[in-house]
């Protein structure tokens, strides 16, 4: 069976970047994570070109959305407008 997971993984990995082939040239992800407390922090950073941020923060989002979704989660977010303060 982890096999057989394994190439299923693979292969959406696969058409991940298919469908993302000319978004991004390049970036890095930094993951901050406590797993005893179910925390972890997202940032993403140094995507080229720049005008492509907010979509690739967005296709995150929608992946987390599905993820939460095959773990039978309960998924709630809030996007930020620009010029939104973080208290609000």
């Amino acid at each position: 069976m982890t096999n057989n997971f394994e190439k299923q993984t693979q292969q959406m990995v696969e058409q991940g970047k298919q469908a993302a082939a000319g978004l991004i040239s390049g970036g890095e992800m930094v993951v901050d994570a406590d797993p005893e407390k179910g925390f972890f922090r997202v940032k993403i950073r140094n995507v080229q070109p720049a005008q492509a941020l907010p979509q690739v923060t967005m296709g995150f989002c929608w992946v987390l959305q599905n993820g939460a979704a095959m773990f039978n989660l309960q998924f709630k977010q809030h996007i930020r407008k620009p010029g939104e303060d973080e208290d609000e």
